[in-house]
């Protein structure tokens, strides 16, 4: 899809039917969205209920408090009611914007499926979405709160304006460059926002993301919104915990905040792109990397590579980092920039932990690890990857960058910060983020 010179591409792997059943998944639970917090709601409900039913045999006079006179005097009918319908309608409220990036995705809306089991005369058999599909949602709306509301600007403007100040320090764009606009990789781009501020600075920009959730939204408000705020979301009805009032957990922000039809500031004869692709970063990029498709960085084609890789809480994803550093340094051209801010989460971190009794009985195994059966069988249903993930430490992380070619020309530590973080609510998590410059060195 075009928008004057943005360009959103969906590139998927060749294992078609896998791909389809994982698309459909996804539908699925952006389809349910409505229908599965509703429900969870309603057992909230019965909770309640039954606890209205329940007696209170310590009390020994008819003035004494008890759990029914507690709940009907805080909740009485009434209000339970008008808070019920508060609820619904910010369900809905999610729906309806989740149908419409569904259309825009060109599958079956919320609405249609319903009105396909109503016409259908034959047994309707529906695939149940589940919690953790549904919670990949949930995060969807946050993100889009984080990256294309008002309210979000605050949050991730502390991170996105020192990335393009490096980029506009480091690799300026200069007018009338025969050779085009520097090309930038964003991967983990997530709903895009920090990839098209770099297109709307006059850069070639690529992002890229591995969630399919994530990038059907981004799609959608990069290519499908054609007003400013054209929707309300409610991004925090999933929120039970640290609530302070039920108007908090339901309020609502307006989407988008800017329309992506900007003309990039650009004053060259080769105008920018904008790209946005969908898979995992080392299958996106390993043609980069020598014996895959090239031999040596001479042999690639200069235009090819990338001026600067730009990370926003990326590098702690990687499953192993020593990979994505490698990956890196090869999707750059000499002189190129490695921008990065976050923290270390490590996001494959905490499973397949070996214990006392995993060595018991141990052999050696071609990977060259001791582990016995009961630790292989403890392990199988995990994704291998896991079990190859280590967490580093910044001191740990800085050498292998270093060690990997890059010189350092900035950084800083203890950037404060938040993610997708409800300012009403009780909690608050903070980051003290790790913000780094280096460049990658000629071998």
């Amino acid at each position: 899809r075009y928008m004057n010179n943005c360009v959103c591409i969906i590139k998927m792997s060749n294992e078609d039917d896998k791909e389809r059943r994982h698309f459909q998944q996804v539908c699925n639970s952006y389809q349910q969205y409505a229908t599965f917090h509703q429900v969870i709601e309603q057992g909230v409900n019965h909770r309640r209920e039954r606890l209205l039913s329940s007696k209170n045999e310590n009390a020994v006079q008819e003035s004494e408090p008890t759990v029914e006179s507690i709940l009907q005097k805080s909740f009485s009918e009434l209000q339970m009611k008008k808070n019920n319908e508060l609820f619904c309608q910010a369900t809905i409220r999610n729906q309806y914007f989740l149908d419409n990036v569904l259309k825009h995705a060109g599958a079956m809306t919320s609405q249609e499926i319903l009105r396909l089991r109503n016409e259908c005369t034959e047994a309707f058999e529906v695939e149940w979405t589940t919690e953790d599909q549904i919670s990949k949602i949930d995060s969807v709306l946050k993100s889009i709160y984080r990256d294309w509301s008002i309210e979000g600007k605050e949050e991730r403007s502390v991170v996105y304006a020192k990335l393009l100040s490096a980029l506009d320090k480091y690799l300026p764009i200069r007018s009338n460059d025969d050779r085009g606009p520097p090309r930038v990789a964003v991967p983990g781009s997530g709903l895009g926002r920090l990839a098209f501020e770099i297109y709307s600075k006059g850069y070639s920009s690529q992002g890229s993301d591995f969630s399919l959730p994530m990038l059907l939204a981004s799609d959608f408000i990069l290519n499908g919104c054609t007003d400013r705020c054209q929707f309300a979301i409610s991004p925090w009805i999933h929120e039970t915990k640290n609530v302070k009032s039920l108007q908090d957990r339901l309020r609502t922000v307006n989407v988008p905040d800017v329309v992506a039809t900007v003309d990039p500031s650009n004053d060259g004869e080769v105008a920018p792109d904008f790209t946005m692709l969908a898979g995992e970063f080392l299958s996106l990029y390993s043609h980069f990397l020598p014996g895959n498709g090239c031999v040596d960085n001479q042999q690639v084609e200069s235009v090819e590579k990338f001026n600067a890789v730009v990370c926003s809480f990326f590098i702690d994803t990687a499953p192993s980092l020593p990979h994505y550093l490698i990956t890196i340094y090869h999707m750059l051209k000499n002189g190129g920039l490695f921008v990065s801010i976050g923290p270390l989460m490590w996001h494959w971190s905490g499973f397949g932990t070996v214990i006392p009794g995993d060595l018991d009985g141990a052999s050696k195994t071609s990977e060259g690890d001791f582990i016995n059966a009961e630790h292989k069988q403890r392990t199988e249903h995990l994704d291998q990857r896991y079990l190859q993930s280590v967490d580093f430490t910044w001191e740990e992380t800085r050498a292998m960058i270093v060690n990997c070619g890059f010189e350092i020309l900035e950084e800083k530590c203890d950037i404060k910060t938040r993610y997708t973080c409800d300012v009403m609510s009780m909690k608050k998590v903070d980051y003290d983020c790790v913000f780094f410059v280096a460049r990658k060195l000629p071998r």
